[in-house]
């Protein structure tokens, strides 16, 4: 959940993290999930001191309103990023659903695989595309995988189990073939788009990450590595990309860029990385990292 400005658009956001502060209503706080960095929430807006604030979203503590008003007499318990912070928090939570024999639970995806809950007969997943369009070639087959990884939570005994998806796109195949639990068309459709858009398995993504405090510097190393590897590229099979700012471009105070390869890891892309790496002098606080297809492209 975030806040936001009616009249003119400004939105809450983390001095040290370009991300949007997330409301917790139970603490009455604003809260970064990245550094961590807490404020007080705002009645009137700072830019143009309106007080039309709204808070817009979603999240876990706003569903558990929401079901404790359709269900005054069922028993529920969270499992979220704010109730498993203390050790063991995990493991108390779900011996808590099955020992007390607790009506309902609701997490985010943490919720979603390897847990046997014999008596659960009924899995609702609200928002079941918010990954879709994310910036990562895994964006499609992650959302399929969650959606048949919850779905199995529902019916494991000898009870019959039941699934509700809440989607905005209800036509897309990830939804209609984990909807079907069919594996075989859904691998068949994506390993098709993969091959047509150049993504993993047809090739490998490297992925060049840069950070640090000072910006100029980054743009400056970062457009260095680029010249220097489009030079050494520019006659192959290899694609890459200029440097360009991460999709979350600042955490804790430090700026984040990359620079995206596609093509096959061998001795020659190794070789050109570190050569283009060697070229680089006086990178004060910047880091360099080098990711071959990574887990997330964040």
């Amino acid at each position: 959940t975030f806040v936001m400005c009616r009249d003119c658009g400004y939105v809450a956001k983390c001095k040290n993290c370009n991300i949007s502060l997330t409301y917790h209503k139970y603490e009455n706080i604003l809260k970064c999930h990245y550094c961590g960095m807490e404020m007080p929430v705002i009645k009137e807006c700072p830019d143009c001191k309106s007080n039309k604030v709204k808070y817009f979203g979603s999240g876990t503590q706003k569903l558990e309103d929401e079901i404790a008003k359709l269900y005054p007499e069922a028993t529920m318990i969270r499992m979220d990023i704010d109730t498993v912070s203390k050790k063991n928090s995990h493991e108390e939570i779900l011996s808590r659903f099955i020992d007390e024999k607790i009506d309902i639970l609701i997490g985010t995806q943490m919720v979603a695989k390897g847990h046997d809950f014999g008596n659960v007969t009924l899995v609702g997943i609200l928002s079941a595309d918010s990954i879709l369009n994310f910036g990562d070639y895994r964006a499609v087959e992650k959302t399929y995988q969650t959606i048949v990884q919850v779905s199995g939570r529902a019916g494991r005994a000898n009870k019959p189990g039941r699934v509700v998806i809440q989607t905005y796109n209800p036509d897309h195949y990830a939804i209609t073939m984990a909807q079907e639990q069919d594996y075989k068309l859904f691998y068949n459709s994506e390993i098709q788009l993969r091959k047509m858009l150049k993504y993993p398995p047809f090739c490998d993504i490297i992925l060049i990450r840069f950070q640090g405090k000072n910006l100029n510097e980054i743009k400056r190393i970062s457009t260095l590595i680029y010249k220097i590897l489009n030079e050494i590229f520019k006659n192959t099979h290899d694609e890459i990309f200029k440097p360009v700012p991460s999709p979350i471009d600042r955490i804790q105070g430090k700026y984040r860029w990359r620079i995206i390869i596609k093509g096959k890891v061998n001795k020659n892309i190794i070789e050109a990385i570190n050569y283009s790496l060697s070229k680089v002098k006086n990178q004060g606080d910047t880091t360099i990292s080098i990711d071959i297809n990574p887990n997330s492209m964040m």
